[in-house]
């Protein structure tokens, strides 16, 4: 299917060759205000000419990564765009973790282009570089005068931004947060600001995460996952995003499964973008250890994000047992999870009920058990353990984690110990 054909044909053809079952999405598109501007719905890329010009937008830069800038879905978009009068150009040297040097090459290309605006699609990994090319580009600041710990800088200026998820996993179309990897120290961080928040609007159209194949599927499904559950145990008082974590959980219990055994399988894909965007809104209370350790386990091997977190997940959630029981019952009574089988402590409580139901899920999508498994061994225990203590994304875990408590997780995600059924 040629490129210039993306958006119109494919969406519709598409759609009348998906089972009735599938084709009566209508109750699931819809336009929101909360917590951005978002438009939902299968087929609703097409409306991203009209959005741009309407935030006044005439030139945009659009931003992938290596892996996606070749593809139909951003050819499609690309072509879409040039069809409708506009003047895009694609910058799509972003890597898998998007690094400093990516930024500052994006943000080059932004200005020679005379851009106006800014498309980033993909998962993390396009978003998040978009994100922050944006901020850079249009305010002329450095990534370390946006850091997020640090005060917002005033009188900033960023551009009409629209942010096109192509995975359900990392939620980070839902505000400007945005990760990237210091490439001379090895080092994640996160830049922010209100003011670039205030300039997206998200596009979340499920046909484009139909071509994401099992494993990245349900690695990116396993950090939404994850963002749920780490939301729902920071110890803070924040019912709403309780609550929002808990119905993300729910939809993420049903739909997962569905969307990695069947890719094409739309109303599963629906609702799997509609909880990660959830699991997203839900984290503005707070992360935890998990990710904590995970983001520098990822700048220091180039992990893939979603998977290093499913893996250590469970030992986390352990971890924290004594801190997060209150939670996790009333996460196990929310998604009517069943008592957990044979070789689990037996308990009136819904933690081993959650601990279960993981281990079921992670098992049924084919994680690997261990870090070792995707080739990371326990010689960079302590640099992790290190730069994790030092990394404030942990520190609304529910209980203080120091470096010997982080060494101990690497070291057990890297063994396989202490998960599963041990009690």
């Amino acid at each position: 299917l040629h490129h210039t054909l993306f958006m119109q044909r494919a969406i519709s053809s598409r759609r009348a060759l998906l089972p009735k079952s599938s084709r009566g999405l209508s109750s699931v598109a819809a336009d929101w205000a909360f917590p951005v501007p978002v438009t939902f719905g299968a087929g609703r890329a097409a409306e991203l000419p009209a959005k741009l010009r309407e935030r006044g937008s005439n030139r945009p830069l659009l931003v992938a990564d290596k892996g996606l800038s070749g593809t139909p879905v951003v050819g499609g978009l690309f072509d879409s765009l040039a069809a409708a009068g506009l003047q895009p150009r694609l910058f799509g040297e972003v890597d898998a973790n998007p690094t400093d040097l990516n930024i500052v090459a994006g943000a080059a290309a932004y200005r020679e282009h005379a851009a106006d605006g800014l498309v980033a699609v993909g998962g993390g990994s396009g978003l998040d570089a978009g994100k922050s090319i944006a901020m850079v580009a249009g305010s002329g600041r450095s990534l370390d005068e946006l850091e997020w710990t640090r005060p917002p800088v005033e009188e900033m200026s960023c551009p009409p931004l629209v942010l096109i998820p192509t995975t359900a996993g990392t939620g980070a179309e839902m505000d400007s947060a945005a990760m990237y990897t210091d490439t001379s120290r090895r080092v994640k961080f996160c830049v922010a600001h209100p003011g670039c928040t205030a300039q997206i609007h998200v596009i979340a159209d499920p046909l484009l995460t139909l071509s994401l194949p099992p494993t990245l599927t349900a690695w990116t499904g396993m950090d939404a996952v994850t963002h749920a559950i780490e939301a729902l145990s920071v110890d803070s008082y924040h019912p709403m995003c309780d609550g929002i974590a808990l119905e993300s959980l729910r939809l993420m219990h049903t739909w997962l499964p569905a969307a990695v055994a069947d890719g094409s399988d739309v109303a599963a894909r629906s609702h799997m973008l509609a909880a990660s965007a959830m699991a997203a809104v839900a984290f503005q209370k707070g992360l935890g250890a998990v990710h904590g350790l995970s983001e520098p386990v990822g700048a220091v091997h180039n992990s893939q994000h979603g998977l290093t977190n499913a893996i250590l997940l469970p030992h986390v959630l352990r971890a924290n047992r004594a801190a997060i029981e209150p939670k996790m019952d009333l996460a196990a009574t929310y998604l009517g999870l069943p008592p957990p089988p044979p070789g689990y402590a037996t308990t009136d409580g819904g933690f081993e009920r959650v601990a279960a139901w993981l281990d079921t899920l992670a098992e049924q999508l084919q994680i690997p058990a261990t870090l070792a498994e995707i080739g990371i061994s326990d010689e960079t225990a302590e640099e992790c353990a290190a730069k994790a203590v030092a990394n404030p994304t942990g520190f609304t875990n529910p209980l203080p984690f120091d470096a010997e408590m982080y060494s101990g997780v690497f070291r057990a995600a890297v063994e396989g110990r202490d998960r599963g059924r041990l009690q």
